[in-house]
């Protein structure tokens, strides 16, 4: 399937300690690591069967936390960074040539940052999904109704709201079609983030591997009937991110 503009395309992990990350993912999601040419450089993948599900680089700033970077395909990278800034967000990284397409980094309202993406080449296909791929992102904010004004001014997504047991949740939706979530932060002490959902086959033996490999469990398996089976991890080295089982799967 071809990128489509408003969707989340790409998965990237920011690490201060790459090759603990490189094994941690290894064990407890089962991606494969690789390397590729990257322009002058070398680019290192994690990879779910046959496909790259997501890149891993090294913090390149002192203090700059592990993190996931979360990537939004957009029209117009250009545009959409200074439309994003017009509409009360920040951008961190400016617009920038890569040798898969064309990124920025930008922050919403509440400060919860992410890449608008757009790729070099029309035969560019999203994941085809399944397990060890992307199953959905949604932001976790510390103002949910800044965030949700910027992003239907800035991206034009459409919203609904469900009524959930720890409070409201929105989802977006770009033409029709599902995108992501939006709810309220839990964490007093966390930041506004944006959350990757990665399917897994079995969410609890997923939790006994991240144990096992020094990982940490930041919310223990729960059920959320007609979704499924989720719980949130940190690595080894603080990056966050959410291990599911879709329901009828």
């Amino acid at each position: 399937m071809a990128f489509e503009t408003n969707r989340f395309c790409w998965l990237g992990c920011v690490s201060t300690d790459t090759n603990s990350a490189k094994a941690f993912y290894s064990e407890v999601l089962g991606w494969r690591v690789e390397t590729a040419p990257m322009g002058d450089s070398e680019a290192t993948f994690f990879k779910a069967g046959d496909a790259n599900v997501a890149h891993l680089q090294a913090s390149e700033t002192d203090g700059e936390p592990s993190h996931w970077n979360n990537y939004l395909r957009v029209d117009d990278v250009d545009a959409s960074s200074k439309t994003a800034v017009a509409n009360g967000g920040k951008e961190l990284v400016p617009p920038t040539d890569i040798p898969p397409g064309r990124f920025s980094v930008v922050a919403s309202p509440s400060g919860a940052t992410f890449s608008l993406f757009h790729e070099a080449s029309a035969d560019s296909e999203h994941h085809p999904g399944g397990e060890g791929s992307v199953h959905w992102v949604e932001l976790h904010s510390k103002d949910v109704e800044a965030d949700l004004a910027w992003l239907t001014k800035t991206f034009g997504f459409e919203t609904s709201v469900m009524d959930m047991p720890d409070g409201p949740y929105t989802i977006l939706k770009s033409g029709g079609e599902i995108r992501g979530g939006v709810m309220a932060s839990k964490e007093e002490a966390a930041p506004s983030m944006w959350l990757p959902w990665i399917h897994v086959g079995d969410v609890d033996a997923t939790l006994k591997r991240a144990e096992k490999h020094s990982g940490n469990i930041l919310a223990p398996a729960f059920d959320i009937p007609g979704v499924g089976r989720l719980a949130i991890i940190a690595d080894p080295a603080n990056a966050v991110i959410g291990v599911m089982t879709p329901a009828n799967t």
